[in-house]
């Protein structure tokens, strides 16, 4: 009885706290287009020490020349002047290690004692040609083994540089997942013995949140390409005319920032973000396809150029990847004993189920209107992570996580290792 009266005493609590949660976008779809990339905080720095570095990974093979622009492994250190915690920083999915999310969580982190050296997403093109050691991302466990060696790597560059009292993991959408993974791998091999882990809006079952994603583009098969074509068309151009030439980035962050200044209806607005995700798919399919030798997508043209390869890619989406390329590679790899199910497996989070019921050092916040994840997704994470998870009412995918009553529930829980709705 006592007990059912704690859970009772606490879920009266959590409504109470979350009565009082005003965060602006009810729509989810408004929440992750105009919140996931501004700071929804005042006071915050706008200028840091911000270090750029190009590394060598011993396990890299040689770049294609057509891909000569990517050549080393780039990753980025802000560094404390004195002793102090470094958090290791991993961009949400194809993100770079200096995407505008990873800025923000830059400034935010470093106005509050802490040194962070920046991870590109593994599905991001400078570390699938640098990085990843299969060059075939997308099966989480194994991304995270290489994320895990390229911590490694990258604090072995710069540990002249700082000087660090503890270990912290942190990241976003599909970096969330893969740093509960990084810290499932740390613990055997004990290289930095992270004190605390937070993933913010993770995804559950990488491969389901990206079929969500996936269909948010779903037209019947006579009018999918032309549909497909005129929306990545018209982000290219809004983005092209949005952004200093120079400096024009065509992924996720960039396009939500440009149309965050636009009119949409929902429909609109779902298109957009299948849209964005769809041209992270396409980069995808090219360079997995180019790198492995697939010929998947190759030209029948002798000159073959990166527009011709482009064209023969015909918008691919993360389902043409997984079961064109990725399923093929792994499967001849294993010698053709190898099944679908047994190979997403690892691109869920219950791979690691028994570490993440235990672990204490690992908290989770999400939202209930949450784009990547369905009821079931919701109900397992409540199931595993009990009194280390705060279910926000409203917030999409990742629209609240510069949100100043977030931000205050991340830096609480790395700096005191509690879990509390900080409104």
């Amino acid at each position: 009885m006592k007990k059912l009266l704690s859970v009772v005493f606490f879920l009266l609590l959590s409504i109470v706290s979350f009565s009082e949660y005003d965060f602006p976008y009810k729509n989810p779809n408004v929440a992750t287009i105009f919140g996931s990339s501004a700071l929804m905080i005042d006071g915050v720095s706008k200028n840091i020490p911000v270090k750029e570095y190009t590394i060598k990974l011993p396990w890299c093979k040689n770049v294609p020349k057509e891909f000569w622009y990517n050549e080393g492994f780039n990753f980025s250190l802000v560094p404390q002047k004195e002793k102090a915690p470094l958090v290791f920083l991993l961009a949400g999915t194809g993100a770079s290690h200096n995407s505008l999310r990873n800025e923000l969580f830059q400034r935010i982190l470093y106005d509050a004692g802490y040194s962070v050296i920046s991870i590109s997403s593994p599905m991001n093109s400078n570390f699938i040609i640098n990085g990843s050691s299969s060059r075939m991302p997308g099966i989480i466990f194994n991304d995270s083994q290489d994320i895990y060696n390229i911590m490694k790597a990258t604090y072995k560059k710069v540990h002249n540089k700082i000087k660090v009292s503890d270990f912290y993991v942190m990241g976003y959408s599909l970096g969330a997942t893969e740093a509960a993974m990084v810290s499932y791998i740390d613990e055997e091999e004990k290289a930095f013995n992270f004190k605390r882990v937070f993933m913010i809006n993770p995804a559950v079952n990488a491969y389901k949140s990206a079929l969500k994603l996936d269909n948010y583009l779903d037209f019947p098969p006579e009018e999918r390409a032309q549909r497909i074509a005129d929306i990545i068309q018209h982000i290219i151009n809004k983005v092209v005319k949005g952004s200093v030439p120079e400096h024009t980035v065509l992924d996720v962050e960039t396009i939500f920032k440009i149309f965050s200044k636009s009119n949409m209806t929902n429909k609109e607005m779902q298109e957009l973000i299948g849209g964005a995700f769809r041209v992270s798919s396409i980069d995808l399919n090219y360079i997995t396809d180019r790198l492995s030798n697939r010929r998947l997508y190759q030209c029948n043209t002798k000159n073959c150029t990166m527009f011709d390869r482009f064209e023969k890619v015909n918008f691919a989406s993360f389902d043409d990847y997984v079961n064109k390329i990725a399923f093929p590679y792994f499967k001849e790899k294993s010698n053709g004993d190898l099944t679908m199910d047994q190979l997403l497996e690892k691109a869920r989070l219950q791979y690691i189920d028994d570490y993440l019921k235990t672990s204490s050092k690992i908290a989770v916040v999400t939202n209930q209107d949450e784009l990547i994840l369905d009821e079931e997704d919701l109900d397992y994470l409540k199931d595993t992570f009990k009194n280390r998870i705060i279910i926000y009412p409203y917030g999409g995918h990742c629209g609240n996580m510069f949100y100043t009553p977030n931000v205050k529930t991340m830096l609480h829980f790395l700096k005191e290792g509690e879990l509390t709705n900080e409104n």
